[in-house]
């Protein structure tokens, strides 16, 4: 068998073990043999999706030429079964007779084979390898090498929890830093690494952990640690002496003559604040401003929580059965020494675990399972392992994913409650809350506060499409404020009428002012809609809380889109997902903007890792429709029906998936089959961002520009008639009567195009739609100094956050009176200025009648080449 080796050095080798230099001599070979052996989902590619990766600067003709002559080279030195193909366009790597560690190592880490995988991984995929003009490969590429790395740190800290469980404390250690070492400027990877070697016992350890890498980022970067990372440190550094000041109120925790008060003055830094923290970011997160925490309540955090960041984390078991939706409220721990407040313990947990019910996208433990457990009144063994063992008792025998851990404490004449939730299956406390004091008497405005806070934390994490956005900094809002925010998300992200959610996300506002995520998503709406003046609005008001560096940046990725700043918006969107890399909002949001940044192949490798049918996905459709348009534009049509059929059963009555059907037929080919199925409009629902009219002109476009010029002609006039069959009252909206037009003018009849268009402009002379439509029409009626005057007009017109409008008609203009250069030229300028008609610039412009002549012109079908 052939020995491929591709994550560090490369490396080939034939039987025997005989170096194959003939191919390692030749690096697009190499790479390509690599994409073969590598790429997922794994299997057969197509031939066409091949020339794009690696010959995007030859013609059709010559690129296939070079990619015969290649996989000729491969087959003659790996042997003639080791590439095979289906039919004439698909081929593949025959897993068979070429063994490839990075297959191999995915394998290992899909069947928990953690050691074979950690070894297995030898570096960076291709490390230091570079081809030249292969743009759309060195994407895919650097993407992939971000998948593999994350698998191997993934690999390394299940193996470091094996080897704790099995009580091999320094192997532990030494993949832990193993594990920190493949990322090493991830914060959050050496919070993790610090906290277990402290737990471990090996408090210098963590201490040079630290140090180093505190010096690296000074030196590299000029930064300091985060505060989150700070503070971890400073909390090992003085855990000697805190838990040995803590350790004696834990053992004495049944003798009622031991006291519990501290005093008022004692304050110090939240020392396990690094439960929650954001990955690899280097410059803090800027909080809103919190109280400092009593150092008592420090002890107690370490106590009851901090070591179940290590410890409860049910190492070396499987945490898969795990429910992740279910919760389970352990009793309060009763540490004020005082045995007649143990009603108060049974009273927390009630309490919370009532509110909890109330949120109907948790599901309670059994009580009755809790009650056999921690909850049913038996003080946890004394000292933090006691705490972590009742924790994970608790969490397998109630098959909770999460839990919520408590005690409460003297203080002067108040009870002081902590609590934190920890997520058992994902290994880390979500949050550790502020601890809220109360009447010892009458406790429950306290209790009903931390219920709050415990509220909203579980119900964030079982909500995949907020995860992510929320601030890991901020303190949970109201609860009442949280409902209607998330009232508004599932209206906005679940495909209905996006407006609908901006009353809930209003409400929630009014309900806490410093809840900053609906103003965010209100910005989000409004951007999305075209109303750029309230989406500067609520930045404007935004300005006023002190946001988080990630709710900052979401707010400035709308800000970009409003202003055309396509290219900040991708790169913004990049930081975000980089930022969380486990959220497929983001990733699904990222792949939007490489797709508005013409990256139509970045988009769909994104895409196509994600999960449409579960987690934050499940139920958008508009997965569906952006991973059609990038094949689309990529015109790997085959596959954009496959996806099409998928999203058309997923959403069978969806006006947007109907549409990507019916548009990968037309480019397949099958224009005249798409003209009988038009009908099949009627049955559909409305859609909040499609149009039927629109929907259907857009058909019949794609069609004629697919060269089934007859066929496309029939899509128009079937276009024509349904706007006849339209009540009145609808054929009277604006919006119809500028489809009508717009397929009056692709079909040839200019007066009626005329007409209207007329009609809409003395009405709205301010539209750069109404304007440009009318003198597109004038310059195909041949009239040259009526199109030169509405071209001037547009040239003259200002709106803010127009990105580019005017300028994209005046190259329409351009284009139907043959001026060739000058409309591409307008083009380029249109798009630099962030024109983005229907979310997707190329698709339109692909689509537009008045380009059909620009088609074969170089400069033109250059621009409309995907830069990756």
């Amino acid at each position: 068998m052939v020995e491929f080796r591709v994550l560090g050095a490369v490396d080939l080798r034939g039987e025997g073990g005989a170096e194959l230099r003939a191919v390692l001599s030749q690096p697009k070979r190499v790479a390509l043999l690599a994409y073969l052996g590598a790429a997922s989902p794994r299997g057969f590619h197509r031939r066409d999706a091949l020339l794009a990766l690696f010959w995007p600067e030859l013609d059709q003709d010559r690129a296939r030429a070079a990619l015969r002559q290649a996989l000729h080279g491969l087959r003659r030195s790996l042997g003639d079964g080791a590439i095979e193909g289906r039919g004439t366009e698909e081929i593949r790597l025959d897993t068979g007779s070429v063994r490839c560690d990075a297959v191999a190592f995915d394998d290992a880490v899909d069947e928990r084979r953690h050691a074979d995988a950690v070894e297995l991984y030898g570096g960076e995929l291709l490390a230091g390898f570079f081809i030249s003009g292969a743009v759309e490969f060195e994407q895919w590429l650097d993407l992939e090498r971000a998948r593999l790395r994350r698998r191997a740190v993934e690999a390394a800290w299940a193996l470091a929890g094996e080897c704790n469980a099995a009580g091999n404390a320094s192997l532990a250690a030494h993949w832990a830093r193993h594990a920190a070492a493949l990322v090493r400027d991830d914060e959050e990877a050496l919070r993790r690494l610090i906290g277990l070697l402290s737990d471990l016992g090996d408090r210098a350890g963590a201490l040079q952990a630290y140090d180093a890498f505190a010096r690296r980022l000074s030196d590299e970067y000029e930064a300091e640690p985060a505060a989150d990372t700070r503070a971890l440190i400073a909390s090992v550094r003085s855990r000697e002496s805190i838990v040995t000041s803590a350790a004696p109120a834990v053992a004495n925790a049944s003798h009622p003559s031991a006291s519990r008060e501290r005093p008022e003055s004692e304050s110090a830094p939240v020392a396990a604040a690094a439960a929650s923290p954001a990955p690899d970011l280097r410059q803090e997160m800027a909080p809103r401003p919190r109280p400092r925490t009593p150092l008592a309540t420090v002890a107690a955090l370490i106590t009851v929580v901090t070591v179940t960041l290590t410890a409860a984390l049910v190492w070396g078991r499987d945490t898969s059965s795990l429910a992740p939706t279910r919760v389970v409220v352990a009793r309060f721990s009763n540490r004020t020494g005082d045995t007649s407040l143990n009603a108060l313990g049974q009273l927390a947990r009630d309490e919370i675990a009532r509110g909890l019910a109330l949120t109907e996208v948790v599901e309670l433990a059994d009580p009755g399972i809790a009650a056999r457990n921690i909850a049913g009144g038996a003080t946890p063994a004394a000292g933090p392992e006691g705490v972590a063992a009742a924790a994970r008792t608790l969490s397998i025998a109630t098959g909770s994913g999460l839990a919520v851990l408590g005690a409460y404490y003297r203080r002067g004449p108040t009870i002081e409650f902590a609590a934190s939730v920890v997520d058992q299956r994902a290994g880390r406390i979500l949050r550790i809350l502020e601890p809220v004091r109360g009447d010892p008497a009458d406790p429950r405005a306290a209790l009903t506060t931390l219920r709050d806070q415990i509220m909203v934390v579980a119900a964030e994490a079982v909500d995949p499409r907020l995860g992510a956005s929320a601030s890991a900094a901020a303190g949970p809002p109201r609860y009442e404020a949280y409902a209607e925010f998330i009232t508004g998300v599932g209206i906005w992200y679940d495909g209905r009428n996006g407006r609908d959610a901006l009353p809930h996300f209003t409400r929630a506002i009014a309900l806490d002012s410093t809840f900053a995520l609906p103003l965010i998503w209100s910005a989000w709406v409004h951007q999305t809609f075209g109303q750029c003046d309230s989406t500067e609005a609520i930045a404007a008001r935004l300005g006023a809380l002190r946001l988080s560096r990630l709710e900052q940046i979401q707010i400035d990725r709308q800000m970009a889109r409003c202003r055309g700043d396509l290219e900040s918006a991708y790169r913004l969107g990049h930081v975000l997902a980089d930022a969380r890399p486990q959220s497929e909002v983001w990733q699904e949001q990222l792949a939007r903007d490489a797709l508005n940044f013409h990256r139509p192949r970045e988009a769909s490798l994104i895409l196509e890792r994600l999960h449409p049918d579960e987690g934050a996905l499940r139920g958008r459709a508009s997965y569906y429709n952006w991973l059609t348009n990038a094949r689309h534009l990529l015109g790997e049509h085959d596959v954009e029906l496959e996806v099409a059929l998928r999203g058309r059963a997923r959403f069978p009555g969806n006006l947007a998936m109907w549409r990507t059907e019916l548009l990968a037929l037309s480019a397949l080919g099958r224009g005249d089959e798409v003209v009988t199925r038009l009908d099949e409009i009627d049955a559909l629902a409305t859609d909040p961002l499609r149009r039927k009219p629109t929907v259907l002109r857009e058909i019949a476009l794609d069609i004629a520009a697919h060269g089934n010029v007859t066929a496309g002609r029939l899509a128009l006039m079937r276009t024509l008639q349904w706007h006849v069959a339209q009540p009145a009252v609808d054929r009277a909206t604006d919006a119809n009567r500028f489809e009508l037009a717009q397929a009056y003018h692709a079909i040839g009849h200019l007066d009626s195009a005329r007409a209207i268009t007329e009609a809409l402009v003395s009405s709205n002379p301010e539209a750069e739609q109404f304007v440009g439509l009318l003198g597109v029409v004038a310059a195909r009626r041949g009239d040259i100094a009526g199109a030169d005057a509405i071209a001037a007009r547009l040239a003259r017109m200002s709106r803010h956050y127009s990105r580019g409008a005017a300028t994209y008609w005046r190259a329409c203009i351009a284009a139907e009176q043959g001026r060739r250069d000058d409309a591409v030229a307008m083009l380029r300028r249109a798009l630099a200025e962030g024109y983005v008609f229907n979310g997707l610039f190329f698709l339109s412009a692909h689509l537009e009648p008045s380009f059909a002549r620009l088609r074969g012109h170089p400069p033109f079908d250059e621009l409309m080449r995907p830069r990756g």
